[in-house]
């Protein structure tokens, strides 16, 4: 592992990288917890309640 961080602490401006890296990750996450907060009760129960209900059409029922 030194001889990574020795390569990565020779490359000039490597450090913004980091940087944008990091600011990308907290704006996404920022951005799908607002959206989940924001998404209506009703919508929310719809996706939970989904999981239980068996709708699939594509299986055939073996007689």
């Amino acid at each position: 592992m030194k001889i990574v961080s020795n390569l990565l602490e020779n490359i000039e401006g490597i450090e913004t990288y980091y940087i944008i890296g990091l600011l990308i990750f907290f704006v996404l996450f920022i951005v799908i917890i607002v959206r989940t907060i924001r998404r209506p009760n009703k919508e929310m129960d719809e996706i939970k309640n989904s999981i239980l209900e068996d709708n699939d059409l594509d299986k055939t029922v073996a007689s």
